[in-house]
């Protein structure tokens, strides 16, 4: 049965109960959608005004809102930041940091939030929380796969798009910057388990950049743990590590030089230094 309240006219408006259960964020688009008939943008846009000065809606950005869940106060609202992003874009894909999260191995809380899309938009502020949208590989969309490596899940009822553990462990390597640096994305990939590394052995044939199969080498022999077969995948990323040496990360004095891969990490990263190296070097 549906259910109503009073829409900005004072006439019934039905189903906007179930339309904001099911659409904890929305955009006026899918609102419009949900009316139905002539002018139904326009019918959506005094909607969701009349919403937001109700309080039980806040806006996000330019029509799109979250609903504002029942005694709870509008301002000072935070809503799901991943719900957020999936609202912001509709073909977005949940990337880097933001994946590493929502596949459970992230290891520090972040208030940025990356997706992939295919308009990017500018970045999205609110209450210290930032929305960055980023463009597609090249080599993806050259090879019409942009979806290569990506997966789906359940979040309040909203199906969300984001790119799986092997996308996301190249990805981190390929953008450190959208995953909190070298640390932090070693810190995170190596809780990651069962990989198929073979779907990451196509993806660096995709991207075809010689330092990622280095970094990739690189992590997975220190971390071979996070997959049942290394050892072969190993040997053939070594054959096309970079020719001259590249840092991973930001360029640090005393890296160590990783002969097999060619890459330089930070000395506390390096060869028999291990992962768990005192706080100061951090």
């Amino acid at each position: 049965m549906a259910l109503y309240s009073k829409s900005p006219d004072g006439a019934a408006e039905p189903g906007t109960a179930e339309l904001f259960a099911g659409h904890p964020v929305l955009t006026l688009e899918t609102w419009a959608k949900a009316l139905g008939g002539p002018k139904a943008l326009s019918r959506a846009a005094a909607r969701a005004r009349y919403h937001l000065g109700t309080g039980r809606l806040h806006r996000v950005a330019r029509s799109v809102y979250a609903v504002v869940p029942p005694g709870t106060r509008a301002r000072g609202f935070q809503p799901d930041p991943y719900l957020v992003a999936a609202a912001l874009r509709g073909d977005a894909i949940l990337s880097h940091h933001a994946a590493l999260d929502l596949l459970g191995a992230a290891h520090s809380v972040f208030h940025r939030f990356t997706y992939l899309t295919s308009s990017p938009r500018r970045v999205v502020r609110l209450d210290g929380t930032e929305w960055v949208a980023l463009a597609h590989p090249t080599a993806l969309v050259k090879a019409r796969k942009r979806e290569f490596g990506v997966t789906t899940l359940d979040r309040q009822g909203v199906t969300l798009k984001v790119t799986g553990p092997e996308r996301t462990l190249v990805d981190g390597f390929a953008g450190l910057r959208w995953v909190g640096g070298l640390d932090e994305h070693v810190e995170s990939a190596a809780s990651l388990r069962d990989l198929d590394l073979e779907q990451v052995h196509r993806y660096l044939r995709l991207l075809n950049e010689h330092v990622l199969y280095g970094a990739l080498g690189w992590f997975l022999e220190r971390h071979p743990e996070v997959a049942h077969n290394t050892t072969q995948y190993l040997d053939r990323f070594a054959r096309h590590v970079p020719r001259q040496p590249s840092y991973l990360g930001r360029r640090v004095r005393g890296a160590k030089f990783e002969k097999r891969w060619n890459v330089l990490v930070p000395q506390h990263l390096s060869r028999g230094a291990g992962f768990d190296a005192p706080t100061a070097f951090r």
